[in-house]
């Protein structure tokens, strides 16, 4: 591991802090992602949006996308159409 460190208003700072908060996530996180899928895609890879539904972020749902990432950058997952959540 290693430690990147940059300079951006502490504003900027506080709302992106508040922006992972509210997805589960701490700022270091959210940067490694932003690092792993911009290597993944060669380019900037996706924008990540905060949301007020809490089962997006539930401990259960992103315990399955922890284990779907890991099946996927091991090369053993699989496509498949994604159910809709119910209302």
């Amino acid at each position: 591991m290693t430690t990147i460190s940059a300079k951006i208003d502490n504003t900027d700072k506080n709302l992106f802090e508040t922006i992972c908060t509210s997805m589960g996530i701490n700022i270091s996180a959210a940067i490694n992602a932003f690092v792993k899928a911009t290597i993944r895609e060669n380019g900037l890879p996706f924008a990540m949006k905060a949301t007020d539904d809490p089962y997006i972020y539930s401990e259960e749902n992103m315990k399955i996308l922890r284990k779907s990432i890991n099946q996927i950058e091991n090369g053993s997952g699989q496509v498949h159409e994604l159910k809709e959540i119910p209302q």
